[in-house]
């Protein structure tokens, strides 16, 4: 009798859980349906509190309800848990479609099209799949042709940058070289200007070397012009001294001839 109380009282507990469940389930619903969606993800989420093992509703509104919200990152956990447990292949494949929208919606175009192509695999009549299917393979090839301009793009601004490092690193090393060149010709200048100053030392060194050519007397000795001029005075000094002693023999007078030092 103990046994069958106890059994009881758990099938009463799974019913009041399973009608709480239910409830909360139906107040999210209604709230969704008014577009009451933060007020509808908090009624699933205590309904799901008392969900029974394996029901996957609760899970498939809450995505519903985030997805309405624009929370599409926590929409796809929602929707990949139910499309990983459910057993029940229409639900399923909705879970897969749902899915992909919220991968869609996170431009993960590729993990998009897996989830169409998941469930079309469980519901190939669906239309509304095939359609999203469709539309999402446009959407990653616009995705991959964009990616491959911006490339371009970069590579071409890339391109420009280095043409124009390459310009400045042109115009620096002409710049250097034009005030090398200024530097180098007022060095040139300053070094004539000095010249200009100085004595001509080539005409310095001819002149030296023309003194040097000369004949120099040498020490002791008189040279041949002074020993001229000392003979023409000699000459001339005789004549005088002649002239006289002519003059004294005229007057019977003796004359002296030597000079006196």
């Amino acid at each position: 009798m103990k046994v069958n109380l106890s059994i009881f009282f758990c099938l009463i507990q799974v019913v009041l859980f399973s009608q709480q469940y239910n409830s909360g389930l139906k107040e999210g619903n209604e709230l969704y349906r008014e577009g009451k969606y933060d007020e509808a993800e908090v009624s699933y989420r205590k309904a799901m509190d008392d969900s029974p093992e394996g029901d996957v509703k609760g899970v498939f509104n809450l995505g519903d309800a985030l997805y309405k919200q624009e929370r599409y990152e926590e929409a796809t956990q929602q929707f990949a848990k139910v499309a990983a447990t459910a057993e029940d292949k229409e639900v399923k494949s909705k879970a897969f479609h749902n899915l992909g929208n919220s991968l869609a919606r996170e431009k993960k175009y590729k993990e998009a099209i897996e989830s169409y192509k998941n469930a079309l695999k469980l519901n190939p009549k669906d239309g509304e799949t095939r359609y999203n299917l469709a539309r999402t393979m446009k959407q990653l090839q616009q995705q991959q042709q964009q990616k491959e301009q911006e490339g371009d793009q970069d590579k071409e601004e890339n391109q420009d940058k280095k043409d124009q490092q390459n310009q400045d690193k042109k115009e620096n090393e002409e710049k250097k070289d034009d005030q090398q060149n200024q530097q180098d010709q007022q060095n040139e200048n300053q070094e004539n200007q000095d010249e200009d100053s100085k004595p001509d030392e080539g005409k310095k060194k001819d002149q030296e070397d023309k003194q040097d050519q000369q004949p120099k007397p040498e020490p002791g000795k008189i040279s041949r012009e002074d020993a001229e001029r000392l003979l023409q005075a000699i000459s001339k000094e005789e004549q005088d001294v002649q002239k006289k002693v002519n003059e004294e023999k005229i007057k019977g007078k003796p004359v002296k001839t030597e000079k006196d030092w």
